[in-house]
This record gives structure tokens, C-alpha cells and sequence, in this order.
């Protein structure tokens, strides 16, 4: 029976959760400790005694943890979705709205969690905007040649336009919409356009110097591919994995991640109790990820795709989305690197590391005009992933030197064998 129950406490049994509020994405660290606490809570019948947790948060404030990723395992959320795995990591870099109904409601979260900690630092340094909500704001454009001015260059330097000699002239509209011309009539005036046409001139033959460099550039890393690329596609799996191992752990900053998948608008919520039901139809909201346990939340028609505990096929709401999560086959081969004998899969630090390999290979392509390496990605998913706001957002921070070490292909390119029709006819 219950020690010092208070007077409005009218029930035989009571039910009480333990909710504990955190600054930093320390769930799986938390959660383990905070569990055995509750339970000899529980054990003293008593109520009234929250001392034990009142010293645990004095503890936690003198002693930060520090996030550690092996309370996610990549291990068991490829044992339970196998190929599917791939399916979901792709969905995730598309900033769709994802609905996750899977119970108990501790599976839910922590399925979700593991699946967002595939992405590079996204759990410990990505994640302080991903319940934020607010006006939209602009975004900066990807980069393309389409986005540029037309720069003509002419051999006969000489021959080219002289700025000096032009006249400007500026039109100005009046209230009644007319057009008045406007000169310029003072000596002052007229040194002061000229220096201005110079400095115009000058900024123009800037930027077509370096229009021409990173032209130039980009064309020899392409012909360096197309060169190697013959080579590389006989290289074994075990030396494509060792391509991106422990030394590109060590300098994930120098690829600027986390990708900010989850930043104002773009919600993460691993489980969203039925009192938030109407943030899914907020005119704000971009994409989301969220867990639910009540049948109310698949009755909302503004997911993209709703996983569903035991279903055989993810709910996926349009053809092209379906068409975008397509796996490739040199996805498929990409699969068979994580298979054991005997139906066993890899080890956490491998699988982990495959996806890293896959991630930066799929950085790598997007950023470059290659229509046979995004084919082996999906051409229509890397299509849309150049679209995303995450993407955009992290192309607009670079260029990154690194990534000059890295082939843009797929980990798995090459070309079709009679092994691949046994995979496409398995899947």
C-alpha cells in the first residue's frame, strides 16, 4: 500500500511518469540510469521522496555526460529492417514528413534515434532547432551555371566593348508612371560615373578570371575520374570500405556536419503525444519525423509515408516519392557488404562506417554534373536531394577540400552481372 498518500488520492493503484528535461540529446546515456532510479522510486511507496532524483540532476549538473553513440545500435535497426535500412536513411536526407507508428513507445524512439544517428554528428551538434517553429525564411539558392550571368570572352582583347565609351543613362518612373530621362550634366558627376564603369569593368574581368579557374578545375577532376574510373570499378568492397575509414571519422568537420535536416520548420518530434496532433497542418512546418502511438495520427493527410510496425511495404503516399526510394542495383550490391554467413550482418563499427562511405560518395556525385554516377544513386532521388533545404544550406557553405579525395561515384558502381539479376530477382 501506499506510504503518506495524500488526500486527493481516491484509487487503489497509481500511475506516475518521470520526466526529465534536457539541454543536450543525452537520451540513450539518460535513460539507463534514470530507469533504475524510477524503479526504487516506486519501490518506496512513498511519493514524497524525490530527493534521489533532486541529487541525480545536481549530479548530472556538476558531471555533464557527453554524448556516446553506442546506446543507438545501427546492429539491430539493419537486423530488424535489412534493406529497408537503406530505404529509410535515404528518406530521412530528403526532409520529407515521415510518420513512425511502432510500439512499445521505447522502440519507437529509440528506432527513430538510431536511424537519425546514421547521419554524421546530427544527434550531438544538429538538433537544437528540431522542434522550433517560426516564419520561413529565404533560403540560399543551390549553385549552377543557370544562376550566373553570361560572360562572353573574345580572343581580340582589343575588340572587346569600352566601357569608357558608353553612356549610361537611368530612367526614373513619376507618379503618373512616366518616364523621365535623367543625364549627367556636371564635370563632377560625370568623373565620378566614369571611376564607377572602371571599378565595374575591373570587378567584371575579376570574375571572369575566376569563372575561368574553377572551370578549368572542375574540368580536370572530371577528366581525372573519367580516368580512373575503369580502375576503380574492379577495386574489391574491403578496399572501398578502407577508402573512408577511421581518418575521415577524425575530420567530419571538414565536411561540415551535420547536414541541418532538422532545423527550424523541419521538425523531429520521436514521439509526439495526440495534444500536438494539429502541428502536422501548421503552414510553417517543411518536413518532419515524428512517432505516434494513437491511430488518430494516420488519419492526417499531410505524410509523405507512414511506417507501420510489421507491414510488409512502407505507406508511401505518391508515385514519385516511391519512385525516388527506388534502390538502384548498385544499392543492392551496397546491401551485400553488410551480410554475414549465415544470415549474420557486421558489426556496429562496420555498418556504421558503410554508411558513412555510402553518405560521402552521395555528397560527392551531388556536387558534381554526372548523370552516370547519379543514376547508380537513383537519378530521381539525387535529383531530390539536391533540392532539399539541408542540402542547399550545406552547399552554400563551401567548397570543401576534402572531398577532392573522394571518387563521385557509388561505392558499389559497376557493371551488370548474372549476381545482379539473382539480387533484383531476391528483392
Amino acid at each position: 500500500s501506499i506510504v503518506n498518500k495524500e488526500a486527493d488520492v481516491t484509487r487503489n493503484s497509481i500511475q506516475k511518469s518521470v520526466c526529465l528535461l534536457l539541454r543536450q540529446p543525452l537520451y540513450g546515456n539518460i535513460s539507463e540510469e534514470l530507469q533504475l532510479l524510477t524503479e526504487k522510486y516506486f519501490e518506496e511507496k512513498d511519493f514524497s521522496k524525490i530527493n534521489i532524483f533532486e541529487e541525480f540532476v545536481q549530479k548530472l549538473n556538476l558531471n555533464p555526460l557527453v554524448f556516446d553513440i553506442k546506446h543507438f545500435s545501427a546492429k539491430d535497426l539493419f537486423i530488424q529492417y535489412r534493406r529497408k535500412t537503406l530505404i529509410l536513411l535515404k528518406l530521412i536526407l530528403l526532409q520529407k514528413k515521415v510518420l513512425f507508428m511502432l510500439s512499445p513507445i521505447e522502440n519507437l524512439v529509440k528506432t527513430i534515434l538510431t536511424l537519425v544517428s546514421l547521419i554524421p554528428e546530427l544527434i550531438p551538434n544538429g538538433l537544437n532547432e528540431c522542434t522550433l517553429l517560426g516564419e520561413k525564411e529565404n533560403l540560399p539558392r543551390s549553385i549552377s551555371l543557370n544562376d550566373t550571368e553570361d560572360i562572353v570572352f573574345d580572343k581580340n582583347f582589343n575588340q572587346q566593348l569600352n566601357f569608357d565609351q558608353v553612356k549610361l543613362k537611368t530612367k526614373v518612373d513619376d507618379d503618373d508612371d512616366d518616364a523621365v530621362e535623367i543625364s549627367s550634366i556636371s564635370t563632377q558627376e560625370k568623373e565620378k560615373e566614369e571611376g564607377e564603369q572602371q571599378e565595374t569593368k575591373l570587378n567584371l574581368m575579376k570574375r571572369a578570371t575566376s569563372l575561368t579557374a574553377k572551370l578549368s578545375d572542375t574540368f580536370n577532376r572530371l577528366t581525372t575520374t573519367s580516368n580512373t574510373t575503369t580502375t576503380a570499378m574492379t577495386t574489391s568492397p574491403s578496399t572501398l570500405i578502407a577508402n573512408y575509414s577511421q581518418d575521415y571519422l577524425n575530420h567530419l568537420d571538414q565536411f561540415q556536419f551535420p547536414l541541418q535536416l532538422f532545423n527550424k520548420n523541419n521538425l523531429l518530434h520521436p514521439y509526439l503525444p495526440l495534444n500536438n496532433l494539429d502541428l502536422l497542418t501548421n503552414r510553417n512546418v517543411n518536413s518532419y519525423v515524428i512517432g505516434a502511438s494513437n491511430a488518430l495520427f494516420r488519419q492526417q493527410v499531410t505524410h509523405d509515408i507512414i511506417i507501420v510496425e510489421n507491414d510488409e511495404d512502407f505507406l508511401i503516399q505518391s508515385s514519385q516519392l516511391k519512385s525516388e526510394l527506388q534502390l538502384t542495383t548498385a544499392d543492392l550490391r551496397f546491401l551485400q557488404l553488410f551480410e554475414e554467413e549465415n544470415n549474420g550482418v557486421k558489426n556496429e563499427e562496420e555498418i556504421r562506417r558503410l554508411f558513412l562511405n555510402y553518405l560521402l560518395s552521395l555528397m560527392a556525385v551531388a556536387q558534381t554534373p554526372n548523370d552516370e554516377a547519379m543514376n547508380d544513386f537513383n537519378y530521381s532521388f539525387v535529383k531530390s536531394f539536391q533540392s532539399t533545404e539541408a542540402f542547399r544550406l550545406w552547399q552554400s557553405k563551401g567548397p570543401y577540400p576534402y572531398f577532392d579525395q573522394i571518387i563521385p561515384r557509388h561505392p558499389q558502381a559497376g557493371q551488370l552481372n548474372v549476381a545482379d539479376v539473382k539480387l533484383r530477382v531476391a528483392q
